[in-house]
């Protein structure tokens, strides 16, 4: 309150002789401006009241209409004003009370004087001053810890000797520990077990005691139940009025689940990184100025170079002529390449736009070797006919479909056709030299499925469906009223997907019913859901 500052006073008394005596007592108080508002009835108070200003009201108890503890209960609940009570004689145990209700102070009317009720007034305006900084500081520090105990992030003060002095409920959500768990003990030990982890941290709150500027750093805590988060940290030093240092407060995010995500991002895009080193086709991507960037395993395989040879290297330094490859989306062109020895290979090629946010970023090529598309040529041979009734009749240009665990009937149905004159073809899992021992095929030709490369033997990989498919398509193309048995469907099912087989076994049905062969499927009905047995039996015949 400044000295300067007229105190209007509202005094509400029915007594006009005593509210005079009060006048004459503060126009003495050279020291102070004050203006005295006088109030006899209830309207009167109520009116003063309501206009506001008052700096103090001094309220007698004994007020007709309503009393002076009841105007006092309604001034403090509206916080309007310091009220110093006026008592009679024998009222201070009344006066006690009102004190107890939020009255400042009293005056015992039989006790006035000019110095009393100066001095009173006085104290009471401080006092009341006072009690509006304390309420104004707890607001103020209710706000800051509900704005600290709602926070979602975790907030941890501790001391000087690494004692937690404070903490809020994301703290208690994230460590598993109750606050009842945390205040007083040492924060360090207690969610930093392992010795290596604490140290690290120690080393980090040392030098922000030091006044250093510590970095965010993230750090690994142990929860109350063992498990463990992963928590980026901000620190601050905690200082008192004095400005000396008395703590930290640690403010932490917990980044656990973002860590998770990332590890699991690096992780998916390791694991594509590894589809593409081992993809049996031959992969490389380079970036807008042609440079290679990404050479995979079958591309050295198949041009001799080892990776770190192209690596950054034009792509042009591998095609014949030195020619570049345009930025656009092209399918099966056929183009020279240069091996490493210097010969040259014909290859397949097709590019795609690599796009990143909608801008082209670089050209993902395939290559393939075109002698392998163009499969194996395999010419038609008949066995020695026999001199027996053919027992089964398959009419050209159809697929026949046979349903059973084992290749039992439909051998016996391919070698009635072969031992009729047909010239034959079996697709097998198994090896040949059994099948022809078995079924006494001394010339019947063969293709054998499997990865492995055997001399003397037609090998075709599961995975090289557009090799068979061309093999399958030589094969019919010169055979006369030929016959092919293929029984290894859940092999190239399993190695490559039951759409791509489809589409493998239709594109069969296509050159089988433009050719005057035919072709026996073997299917065990077990390896294949009922839709997708439906769907194989749609376009296939059964055998009588």
């Amino acid at each position: 309150m400044e000295e300067a500052k007229t105190i209007k006073i509202l005094i509400c008394d029915d007594d006009p002789a005593f509210c005079k005596l009060v006048r004459t007592y503060l126009r003495s108080a050279s020291e102070r401006e004050f203006v005295l508002l006088e109030a006899r009835r209830k309207v009167e108070i109520q009116d003063a009241l309501d206009k506001g200003g008052i700096d103090l009201i001094l309220m007698d108890i004994l007020m007709p209409e309503k009393s002076g503890m009841e105007w006092l209960e309604e001034i403090v609940k509206k916080k309007i004003a310091p009220v110093v009570m006026l008592t009679g004689f024998g009222s201070e145990e009344i006066a006690v009370q009102a004190l107890h209700k939020g009255a400042i102070d009293y005056i015992p009317k039989d006790h006035l004087s000019g110095d009393r009720i100066v001095g009173t007034i006085k104290a009471a305006l401080e006092a009341w001053k006072r009690k509006q900084m304390e309420a104004e500081i707890k607001k103020e520090k209710e706000f800051s810890e509900n704005l600290i105990e709602t926070a979602g992030v975790v907030i941890v003060g501790i001391d000087l000797d690494d004692n937690t002095i404070l903490c809020n409920t994301k703290t208690e959500e994230v460590t598993g520990y109750s606050k009842e768990e945390l205040i007083g003990k040492n924060w360090l030990k207690l969610v930093y077990p392992v010795a290596t982890r604490r140290e690290e941290v120690s080393k980090n709150l040392k030098s922000c005691l030091d006044g250093a500027q510590v970095k965010a750093y993230d750090a690994v805590i142990t929860r109350k139940d063992g498990g463990e988060r992963i928590l980026s940290w901000d620190t601050t030093s905690l200082k008192d009025a004095y400005g000396e240092t008395r703590g930290i407060l640690c403010i932490a995010q917990d980044i656990t689940e973002r860590k998770q995500l990332e590890q699991e991002l690096k992780e998916n895009r390791d694991y594509l990184e590894s589809l593409i080193q081992e993809s049996p086709t031959a992969i490389l991507s380079t970036n807008l100025s042609g440079n290679v960037v990404v050479v995979n395993k079958s591309v050295e395989k198949l041009l001799g170079y080892k990776g770190d040879a192209l690596m950054g290297k034009p792509v042009s330094m591998v095609i014949s002529g030195h020619g570049d490859l345009e930025i656009v989306d092209k399918k099966d062109f056929p183009l020279d390449f240069v091996k490493e020895d210097g010969s040259k290979i014909p290859l397949n090629v097709s590019t795609s736009v690599q796009q990143f946010k909608g801008e082209p970023r670089g050209l993902i090529v395939t290559l393939k070797d075109l002698s392998e598309l163009k499969g194996l040529f395999i010419t038609p041979v008949s066995e020695v006919v026999v001199e027996t009734e053919m027992k089964y009749r398959l009419e050209q240009g159809s697929m026949y479909l046979v349903e059973e665990e084992k290749p039992e009937k439909s051998f016996d149905v391919f070698v009635d056709s072969v031992k009729h004159g047909r010239p034959g073809l079996y697709i097998s899992r198994q090896n040949p030299a059994i099948v022809r021992e078995k079924y006494q095929l001394e010339k019947t030709p063969d293709i054998w499925l499997t990865r492995n490369k055997i001399p003397e033997e037609n090998c075709i990989g599961p995975d090289e469906l557009v090799k068979l498919y061309k093999t399958i398509e030589n094969f019919v193309g010169q055979a006369d009223d030929g016959v092919i048995l293929f029984e290894a469907v859940e092999y190239l099912v399993i190695q490559n997907g039951f759409q791509p087989v489809l589409k493998f076994i239709q594109s069969l049905n296509d050159v089988i019913m433009v050719h005057p062969s035919r072709l026996i499927v073997v299917v065990d009905p077990l390896t294949l859901d009922v839709r997708e047995m439906h769907i194989l039996k749609r376009d296939m015949k059964t055998i009588p």
